[in-house]
Formats: structure tokens, sequence, C-alpha cells
């Protein structure tokens, strides 16, 4: 029960930190509740957005795909990771700008103010919608170590209430710099436990390639690509989870939130720039835990391998170490959910909120995203009573709902002929046809190749038709006045140029 201890520690830590920030003023106006009054510098952005997307699906969840999978699960990660840092400052490089400018707080502004209210009021609904299954994963894995590292002590009806509660409580308090906070000193945490656990791992046979060695000679079909059929990663597959997941990394609201939050242009830039990077290096271990762990911990299957890390934990570290190895685990579980959740708080408040009720002040909207961030957990844990899908297979499914949003996005960035028809078109065909593959023919027709669909998955049949909606639509149809209007904003002169350290008055205006 010693983890236990370490994981509760953790939590009455983090709410404490919450508490602090409450204290000092940080949370008195939606400026500083909901971007943090934009003060964020290096470190505590980029640990804070790290430990936002590195989750249980990071951990438990890629540890248990490795075991599950083999060595496709880490072309997948080379797929995704490699480019996203790039793309990732193409796509939000004005969101920062402009958001700073136009003081944004919210995904479904920048789309308001490009489209107008209707996609401001569609945005934040398929984002939560899609952000459902993410966090619901990370429940599910909150419950599931919680069982195994005590034993059964603790059943997992009871351990998925165990960390959802104390990230109410540092959220509710503390707003998004409490939470950036909490982030980057779990981020810290979890990043030096996984290094331990992967060394720990590795020498139990001797070193890296005598464990793969052996791996090789139990379980010769964990390093195959290219296979056809079943589970084995073809290549249709890796291309498909690849692109899910970082098209869907781009379109969540953690970058959103972040670049709103960044103090300065540098700040933002080295954020983006270096998290593919950072991510790829940190991922890469629990994924290959998972691996070695087919010798150490053989015959797991279906959701029992989510509890891979902390059993491969607890027979190789002396029990204090395995405790905070597993603790690490848990740390990436609550900052992407606390990054998740308050998003989509954030998003409830000043979009749908705003639109419904345009004279609620200041304290209204602080308010109700406090009472969202409750009502979204709560979802969340009825949701996750009944386990039957594995965490990384949740997680790709959100991650390839969310990426339909990448359309409108690029749209008003980046094309004059980009029409509010073409936008609300492309994204409800795309969360439409999302919606219809999986109750057609659940998670495995959305997640894998099928032949139907020309051995495209479900994600990428569904987000190709997007892309042809949105093209299609903004090209039969005009911009109306509010996409003429907003022209002047999204292609001013100034945003040509470097993202500067200050903000150009006539976007202000605009």
């Amino acid at each position: 029960m010693f983890a236990i201890s370490v994981i509760t520690a953790i939590c009455l830590v983090s709410v404490f930190v919450g508490y602090l920030a409450f204290r000092q003023g940080y949370t008195r106006t939606p400026d500083d509740y909901f971007v943090a009054g934009s003060s964020l510098g290096y470190f505590v952005l980029i640990f804070s957005l790290l430990a936002s997307f590195l989750s249980a699906f990071s951990m438990f969840g890629m540890s248990s795909l490795g075991y599950r999978t083999g060595f496709g699960s880490l072309f997948v990660l080379s797929v995704n990771l490699v480019p996203l840092g790039a793309l990732w400052y193409y796509m939000h490089r004005k969101t920062f700008i402009l958001g700073r400018a136009r003081g944004w707080m919210s995904m479904g502004m920048p789309f308001g103010e490009r489209y107008g209210n209707g996609m401001r009021a569609v945005i934040p609904i398929v984002v939560l919608l899609a952000s459902i299954p993410y966090l619901v994963a990370q429940v599910q894995g909150i419950g599931v170590m919680v069982e195994a590292i005590s034993n059964k002590a603790i059943p997992y009806h009871v351990g998925m209430f165990f960390v959802p509660v104390f990230i109410s409580l540092y959220l509710i308090m503390g707003g998004m710099k409490g939470a950036a906070w909490v982030n980057t000193v779990q981020g810290v945490f979890f990043s030096i436990m996984v290094f331990v656990l992967f060394f720990a791992v590795m020498a139990k046979n001797g070193g890296f390639v005598p464990t793969m060695e052996m791996v090789f000679e139990a379980h010769p079909h964990l390093f195959e690509l290219g296979a056809k059929g079943g589970k084995l990663w073809s290549y249709p597959m890796v291309f498909g989870f690849a692109a899910a997941m970082c098209l869907g990394c781009v379109c969540f609201p953690q970058p959103y939130m972040h670049a709103y939050s960044s103090r300065t242009a540098k700040g933002f830039k080295a954020m983006v720039l270096s998290f593919g990077g950072i991510c790829l290096i940190i991922i890469t271990m629990p994924t290959l835990v998972g691996i070695a762990s087919t010798v150490i911990v053989p015959g797991l299957k279906g959701v029992d391998a989510d509890k891979v890390y902390g059993i491969v934990a607890s027979r190789i570290l002396p029990d204090w170490l395995a405790a905070l190895a597993v603790a690490g685990g848990f740390t990436a579980a609550m900052s992407t959910v606390n990054g998740l959740v308050f998003g989509n708080a954030t998003n409830l408040a000043n979009d749908l909120l705003k639109l419904v009720a345009p004279n609620t002040d200041q304290k209204g909207l602080v308010s109700a995203a406090r009472w969202s961030v409750a009502v979204i957990m709560a979802i969340c844990v009825v949701l996750a009573w009944n386990p039957n899908t594995p965490v990384a297979e949740l997680s790709v499914l959100a991650f390839g709902t969310v990426a339909v949003t990448i359309f409108p996005l690029w749209g008003a960035y980046f094309w004059k002929r980009a029409t509010a028809a073409g936008a609300m078109a492309s994204t409800i065909v795309g969360l439409g046809l999302n919606l219809v593959f999986f109750f057609w023919g659940g998670k495995n027709m959305v997640l894998f190749p099928q032949a139907n669909l020309f051995q495209l998955n479900g994600f990428l049949a569904a987000f190709l038709a997007t892309g042809v909606v949105f093209f299609v639509v903004c090209l039969v149809t005009k911009p109306g006045k509010v996409e003429e209007k907003s022209l002047d904003l999204f292609f001013h002169p100034s945003l040509n140029g470097n993202a500067g350290e200050t903000i150009d008055q006539e976007l202000v205006k605009a």
C-alpha cells in the first residue's frame, strides 16, 4: 500500500498548489483563471504542455500497446511525433499572435471571429465529444492501476474515483496558473521515473540487445511490420494511427490554451518546436518496457495488458521505487485529465455560455467553468464504469475524431476563400462519419484498415471525406460578411513576419 500512500501525497500536494494559486489571486478575473494572465515562461510552458499530453495513454497505454502489438507501435510514434513540432508551429503561430491581440481565451474564439457564431458554438461541442474517450481512458487507466498496485484491496470501481476528485479540486481552485504549476512538477517527476523503469527492465536480462533477442525468440511476430490482417502492423494501420495522433494533437484544447498563456513569442516557439522531440524520447521508453515485459510478465490479454506497466515495476524494482514508478504513471494521467478537462470547461464557459447568455459577467464565466469541470469529470467516471477497450485504442479514437477540425483551422489562417458553410459542413460530416463508423463496426472499424474502405481505417476515410467537403463547399459558396470582414484581421500584413515580442495595435483594433 506504499504506492497508494505516494499517490495520495502527490494528489494532496497538487491540491495545495491549486490552493496557493487561488490564495495568490491568480483566479480573480477570467484572464487570470483561463489563460494565467498570459504569464507562463519557457520552462513551465514546455513541461506543462508536455504533461498535458503525456498521459495514461503514454505510460500505461503505450506500454500495453507495445506489449500486445510490438515494434509497429514505435513506427507510429516516429511518424506521429517527428513532424509534430513544425506542424504545430505552422498551425498555431497565428493563434498566439492573434490570441494575445484579441484577448482570446477559448478554442471557439478564432473560429467565431473568422466564420461567425455558428462555428464558435459547434467547435466546443465537437471537441468535447472527441475528448470524452480520451478522458475516459485516463480514468479507466487510473482505476485499473489502483486495483493492481493495491493487490485488489482497492477495487477498480473505487480506484477510478481516487484521482479525479483531487483533480477537480485543484482545477476549480487554481485555474490555468495552478494547473500549469502542477503539470510542470508532475512532468519532471514522471519523465525521471520513466527512465528509471526503462533501464531497470532492460538490465533485468543483461541489457537492451539481450532483452530484445529474448523477446524475438519468444514472440517473433512482435517485430513484424507490413503484415496483413489482424492487429499486426500493416502500413495503412501505422499511417492511420500516426495521422490520427499527429493531427489530433494540433486540434485538442491544450495547444490553444498554452498559446494564449505564453508570456513571450520565444517561449511559445520553444514550447511547440521542442514538444515532438521530447515526447518521442519519453514515450519510447514505456513502449519498449511493454515489449520487454512479454518475457517478464507473459500472458496478459486485452485490458489486462494495461496493468503491465505497474506489474513489471513491482517485479523489477524495490517496493519503494516501484511505487514511485507507478506514481509517475499516475501523475501523467492526472496532468492530461486536468489539461483536457480545463480546456473543455473553458470552451463551454467562453463560447457556449457567452453566446447563449451574452450578458454573463466575469464572475459568472469563472463560476460556469468551475461547474463544468465537476460535470465533465463526473460524466467520464460514469462512462469508465465498465472498462472494455484498452487505453491506447480509446485515446486514438479521440485523436481521430478531433482531427476533423484541422481543415476549418487551416482555412481560417491560410485560405482567404474559406467560408463558414465549408467549415460547418466539413466539421459536421467529419464528426458524423466517425460516429457512424464507430456504431456500425465498433472501434475496429475506426482504428484498423477495412477492405470496404480501400484499406483505410474509419478515421482516415472520415478525414479524407472531411477535406473534400471542406474544399468543395468553400468553392461553391460565397464568403459572407463575417468572412469578408475577418480577412483584414487574419491576413494582416504584420502577421507575415516572425512573431514579435510586441503586439501590433492594428490587430487589437481590427
